[in-house]
């Protein structure tokens, strides 16, 4: 069996992310269902952000990149 090694977001790259989709943090949070404090706290390093939100915002952005 293949063993991978999971490179966690880092709080800049979340906040590159953001800026790239046009949303801020309290627009983020509208959009995912996520608290605006516990994105906050992601932004400032405070907890992990889960790998389900940096895969979703990884397809958001290559699904970006792709419209003219």
């Amino acid at each position: 069996m293949g063993h991978f090694v999971n490179i966690a977001m880092k709080p800049a790259d979340l906040s590159y992310a953001l800026a790239r989709l046009g949303w801020t943090q309290v627009s983020f949070a509208e959009y995912s269902g996520y608290d605006r404090r516990t994105i906050g706290r992601w932004i400032r390093g405070e907890s992990a952000i889960p790998l389900l939100v940096e895969r979703h915002l990884d397809l958001l952005l290559a699904i970006r990149d792709r419209m003219p």
